[in-house]
Order: structure tokens, then C-alpha cells, then sequence
């Protein structure tokens, strides 16, 4: 919500920088990452804490995709780093079964109680997105017309569960590892097209981080109904969409020493919105993210005027 109580309206986070600090929870409260997970206290908590700290416009509940890969039966490793998602895992890919799985269960009792603690923070939740949820489950290459199907019946039961839950922004992430070529299919099968009509017929914003696509006119196109679209940064600061604001990575956040991409200070004030590539892993320190928080904040006051 914004102050006041009422929920941000479409667009509302143009001008600001909207960081992803899912995984700095875990530090904050001096737990795993595999304990934020499998309990939605701490993960509340991880995100609630995160957001009263670092008070970033929108709060990401979860920045985890293989959360989605773990509920339809893939098998993950929840170490002591980041989860992965184990090759050859089995997996059930019944759409049916997303909603009362485990993890699942826990994200939205998480979501509950962040929405009531955050009422001034637009409220995301991460999903991945059509090529790096076939990544999870091992669909091959090329796809064939039942992956399409069962990749798509998936996806639309996650933005489902999301939207009837109370989300106001859904972060559909295509991962590091995925580049244009991993892209391809699924634009061809209108996977991306089927979200944003989803959450249109819901009203809420969408964002698309993937930090490999180059933004050919393919992808532009495909695209341009997110409300937010991140992808290489100095191509989405050239990006032509007619609908879609762009939404740029910094330069090393979290380091201390974040930049701002070139080109960004020709576009207009107010049209677009910082973010960053990815999540933050814990490791990171709490005074340089702040320190990198406030030289992009005073960026931003400083190109409005």
C-alpha cells in the first residue's frame, strides 16, 4: 500500500529504485536461507525486517524459484547456500497439486502477514518464468507440444494462486542462465503473452527480470504488456516499447560502489525505475547496501529536479 492506505496504482513505482533484498532477510534474522523456507514465521519476518531496514518501495516475499520447482515435485537441495534444483529430479507436473503442497502453503501464510506489517510497500511475489521453469522440470530441446502444455498449465496456476492471495506486483524471473535462445520457444508459445493477460484480468503489475535477453524485436514485442521489463541494461535503456516501463540494473549494487548505466540520465525523469539484475545474497554488507540505496535515491532526486 502506498501512505494512506490505498494500494499503488499501475505504473506507481516509476521514478524510484525498487532493490531485490529477499535473501538479506536470512541474514537480518541470523537464520538459513533453508529456514526462511520452510517456515513462513521467519520468512515473514526475514521480509518484514528487510523491508522496515531497508525501506525499498515494493517487498519481495519470495525471490526463490525453485520454491515453485520443490511443489511440483521437483527435488532440491536446500544446503547452506542458495537452493538448487537437483538434475534429474522427479517431478509431478499435475497443476492441481500446486496449491496444498508444502512450500506453497508457507509462501502464502507468509504473505498474509507481511501484506498486514508493510502497508506502505507494493507486495511481490517471484515466479519463474516459462524457460526457466522448463530448466527446473528438464524439459528438452526442442520442446514439444505437451511441455508447452504442462509449462503453461503450471504458470498459470502459480499467477493464479498469487492473484487470488492478495500479491500486487508478480516478478516473473528468467534466470542468469537463460539467454535469448532459451527464450525463444516460449515467446513462440505465448507463455509471457498468457501472463500478462492473467494478471490483467486481475488488475495487478507485473515485472520481468531477465538479465541475459538482449531485447531483439522479438522480445520487444513480447513483452511490452509487463508493466516493468528488465533485461541487459544498456539494451533496456535503448529499448522502443510502447506500453512497458523499463526497469534498468545498476552497476555493482551491493558493494558499496553502485553506478548508474550510461545513457539513463537522457531518458525522461519518471519513465523508468532502477532495480538490480538479481537477488542479493547474505553475504553482503548491511552499510553497503544502505550506502548504495542512497547514492541511487539521490541520483533519481537529482534528474527529477
Amino acid at each position: 500500500m502506498t501512505t494512506g492506505g490505498k494500494r499503488p496504482q499501475s505504473g506507481a513505482l516509476r521514478g524510484t529504485f525498487v532493490p531485490w533484498l529477499y535473501a538479506i532477510g536470512s541474514k537480518i534474522r541470523q537464520v538459513g536461507l533453508r529456514e526462511m523456507t520452510l517456515d513462513a514465521s521467519v520468512m515473514a519476518l526475514g521480509v518484514i525486517d528487510s523491508g522496515k531496514l531497508f525501506k525499498p518501495p515494493a517487498a519481495c516475499v519470495n525471490f526463490d524459484t525453485t520454491l515453485w520447482a520443490e511443489a511440483v515435485g521437483c527435488t532440491v537441495d536446500r544446503g547452506d547456500g542458495l537452493p538448487t534444483v537437483e538434475s534429474g529430479g522427479s517431478a509431478d507436473t499435475n497443476p492441481g497439486l500446486v496449491r496444498g503442497a508444502e512450500r506453497i502453503t508457507t509462501l502464502l501464510e507468509a504473505i498474509g502477514r507481511i501484506k498486514g506489517a508493510l502497508i506502505n510497500h507494493q507486495i511481490v511475489c517471484a515466479i519463474p518464468g516459462p524457460a526457466t521453469l522448463a530448466n527446473h522440470l528438464g524439459v528438452p530441446s526442442p520442446t514439444s507440444r505437451m511441455d508447452q502444455f504442462i509449462v503453461g498449465e503450471l504458470l498459470t496456476e502459480f499467477v493464479n494462486i498469487l492473484c487470488e492471495n492478495g500479491i500486487e506486483n508478480i516478478l516473473v524471473l528468467e534466470g542468469p542462465d537463460r539467454d535469448d535462445e532459451d527464450l525463444l520457444p516460449w515467446i513462440e508459445g505465448n507463455h509471457y503473452s498468457r501472463i500478462m493477460k492473467l494478471t490483467e484480468h486481475y488488475a495487478l503489475e507485473t515485472t520481468l527480470l531477465c538479465p541475459r535477453a538482449t531485447l531483439t524485436d522479438l522480445q520487444t514485442e513480447a513483452f511490452d504488456g509487463f508493466t516493468y521489463v528488465a533485461a541487459n541494461a544498456q539494451r533496456t535503456v535503448a529499448a522502443s516499447f510502447e506500453n512497458a516501463s523499463k526497469a534498468i540494473t545498476v552497476n555493482g549494487f551491493g558493494t558499496g560502489n553502485a553506478t548508474i548505466p550510461e545513457g539513463v540520465v537522457e531518458l525522461e525523469s519518471g519513465s523508468y525505475l532502477l532495480t538490480t539484475e538479481w537477488d542479493l545474497d547474505p553475504s553482503h554488507d548491511f552499510t553497503d547496501i544502505q550506502n548504495d540505496i542512497a547514492t541511487i535515491q539521490n541520483f533519481l532526486e537529482e534528474v527529477s529536479g
